[in-house]
């Protein structure tokens, strides 16, 4: 992905994937799903776990603001700006049928716009939510302390490779978010897109994100999952969140942590894919002209 100095748009470069044509799913009837990522990352992340998918999909996985090669985040923003992202990069797709799958932050974001702009989902899949989240504020104290600099992408990716949380994740996964997540700087050094400060105030700013009032207005079918091994957002607090859904179901992921799209993409395609076929909307996807 280049790097685009002073761009103005939140939606610039996003990674998308388009299925071609086949017998048995021409494109006519393809659906659109906008894939939205967790704070720190890019779109960029979620490149295997769509290609994993079986279900026929266009998607569409935008840089989210202050990170990737969105726009910086403004000082003292809130969660909503996201939302602004999200229902901006939903109106550049046009009318038709939209899917959203978004992870921790990427699936509030979906979940606040929906709620400021009924209609704009058909379906929405939030993996790990930031609704039922334990405040800690370890969290945004490790993000403020993160290295921020670095010699190259290839130390990046030997010491990210080393160093948990981020060695879990799948290796095509860690290689598409070194390759997205890090800007070359004038003396060939590369800096972290998403500055640690800006992780940081995400992580405090997470406690007043006003998800609460928003879900009442989510009236489109909706999935909060969490995984099963997960220590960042608890089961009880989610199925409460999920009963102030219109149509909302809560599930358990078995074997995955709040990081599991990035740890298995395969596991949590098969997991999209299996409430895809669940939701009926493939069964009928109309034509588009």
């Amino acid at each position: 992905m280049d790097d685009v100095a002073g761009t103005a748009d939140p939606r610039y470069k996003p990674w998308s994937n388009y299925r071609p044509e086949n017998p048995e799913n021409p494109a006519s009837t393809i659906r659109t799903a906008l894939f939205c990522h967790a704070a720190g990352f890019t779109g960029l992340i979620w490149r295997s776990c769509v290609e994993k998918l079986r279900t026929p999909l266009r998607a569409i996985a935008p840089d989210l603001r202050g990170h990737g090669s969105a726009p910086p985040l403004a000082e003292g923003a809130d969660w909503g700006v996201f939302a602004d992202d999200v229902l901006a990069a939903a109106r550049d797709l046009g009318s038709g049928p939209l899917i959203g799958v978004g992870h921790s932050l990427g699936g509030t974001a979906l979940l606040l716009a929906e709620a400021r702009a009924p209609g704009t989902f058909d379906l929405l899949v939030c993996f790990e939510p930031v609704l039922a989240t334990r405040h800690d504020p370890a969290f945004a104290e490790a993000a403020a302390r993160r290295r921020a600099v670095f010699p190259s992408r290839a130390d990046v990716l030997a010491r990210y490779s080393a160093r948990p949380p981020l060695s879990r994740l799948a290796p095509e996964v860690l290689v598409d978010y070194v390759d997205s997540g890090l800007a070359a700087e004038p003396d060939g050094r590369v800096r972290l897109r998403c500055a640690p400060a800006v992780e940081a105030h995400l992580f405090r700013t997470a406690v007043s994100c006003p998800w609460r009032e928003a879900l009442p207005r989510v009236a489109c079918p909706t999935f909060l999952l969490r995984g099963s091994e997960s220590t960042v957002v608890a089961g009880e607090p989610l199925r409460a969140a999920c009963a102030d859904l219109p149509d909302g179901r809560s599930r358990e992921v078995p074997g995955l942590d709040h990081l599991g799209p990035l740890v298995d993409p395969g596991a949590f395609a098969a997991v999209l894919d299996g409430i895809f076929a669940e939701s009926g909307l493939f069964r009928t996807a109309p034509r588009v002209t």
